[in-house]
């Protein structure tokens, strides 16, 4: 019986503060065609969240025979875009059939630099 290639849920933003933008940790998603991320926060977070994806990012940790690089990033264009209004809520990103390497969730703050709420944010994934 052969295994499938499985991405773990593990946490990728934990209790951000909401007052200004954020950017959660890179997940390698190598052999991983659909992945998820469940995002929840607090009352007091507005903004917009979105995915970006990139194929050249070389993280800073471990051992590499190339040099670090933040990576190109491009966002995905989400077929249900997320929004927080003020009231705590959560919501699930589902994205199917992607081809990249490396991908993060991104909270881009709308209140002005006065949102005082959390974000947390975990991924999973696996394959079609």
């Amino acid at each position: 019986m052969s295994s499938r290639p499985l991405l773990k849920p593990q946490q990728v933003m934990t209790d951000a503060v909401a007052n200004q933008n954020r950017t959660s940790l890179v997940t390698n998603i190598n052999m991983v065609s659909m992945i998820s991320y469940n995002v929840f926060w607090e009352n007091n977070v507005t903004g917009d969240f979105s995915v970006e994806v990139c194929n050249d990012y070389v993280s800073p940790i471990g051992v590499q025979d190339y040099p670090i690089n933040a990576g190109h990033w491009v966002p995905l264009v989400l077929t249900s875009p997320v929004s927080a209004a003020g009231v705590a809520d959560s919501a699930l990103i589902d994205i199917v059939l992607t081809a990249s390497c490396y991908v993060r969730l991104v909270f881009t703050d709308t209140s002005g630099g006065v949102g005082s709420g959390t974000i947390n944010a975990w991924i999973a994934g696996k394959v079609a």
